[in-house]
């Protein structure tokens, strides 16, 4: 059973999820810089404002993502439902022949398989990078009392930097297999080079590249680039692979 062209449960609901994580950085990147209190080289999630900031936005997020991939899977089951399911694979042979590329790329199965997958990802892998930030803020908390203590602060910074992917590492993977999955159902070779180029930004910024400071607002801000090249795979890149996906394929 295959669904019309018109249909586009996945792309929308990547795209949706994109643009709500897009919402919740803005939100967040623009009370930082009108409420931050933290000394600008040390990290925002010291800030007990940005901390709950921070906590708020990810709770808000992770229930709308949910809501939003919770309503495609509904629309996609009614669908389905419309035919009893002994009839559904002789009705999309049927659907090939008469309406050939006027059909999804993909089964109506395989959209909903995939629609589990980015569920998955996007609120189940959420959840755990969550977590996992809280594990590292308590980290943080005490690689800064060491600094403060005695050691050096260019050691803390380099250490920060150091330790700063393997809070994003889990989320980051759980996306790029997702970008792989879709490329194996779609068989598309483009998504798998993405997602290989990615992975390879991520690890350079993570094990090679230093932090890095700028100058605005009268302020000294801190750079770490994993953290950079991760915010920006979960939102350009997702709305991005959402709009190659409905403009690429069909019904998706």
């Amino acid at each position: 059973m295959y669904f019309s062209k018109k249909t586009h449960l996945l792309s929308f609901a990547i795209m949706t999820a994109a643009v709500i994580k897009l919402a919740g950085a803005a939100i967040e990147g623009i009370i930082r810089m009108m409420f931050a209190r933290m000394p600008s080289l040390l990290p925002d999630m010291l800030d007990t404002l940005m901390w709950r900031v921070q906590i708020i936005s990810s709770v808000v997020q992770v229930a709308l993502i949910a809501v939003i991939f919770f309503m495609s899977w509904r629309k996609l089951s009614r669908y389905r439902e419309l035919i009893d399911e002994d009839d559904r694979a002789e009705l999309g042979m049927l659907q090939k022949e008469v309406l050939g590329e006027h059909l999804s790329s993909l089964t109506a199965n395989e959209i909903g398989q995939l629609i589990q997958i980015w569920a998955v990802i996007l609120i189940g892998a959420e959840c755990i990078y969550f977590f996992a930030s809280m594990i590292y803020r308590r980290f943080t908390k005490e690689l800064v009392l060491v600094a403060i203590n005695g050691a050096a602060y260019a050691s803390f910074v380099s250490l920060y930097n150091m330790t700063h992917g393997f809070k994003y590492i889990e989320m980051m993977t759980a996306i790029l297999l997702g970008v792989v999955m879709t490329a194996i159902f779609l068989s598309d070779r483009y998504l798998k080079i993405a997602a290989v180029v990615i992975s390879i930004a991520f690890l350079l910024a993570f094990g090679v590249f230093q932090m890095q400071t700028i100058g605005f607002s009268g302020r000294e801000i801190g750079i770490v680039w994993s953290s950079v090249i991760f915010h920006l795979t979960e939102t350009i890149g997702l709305f991005l692979l959402a709009v190659y996906l409905s403009r690429h394929y069909i019904g998706l």
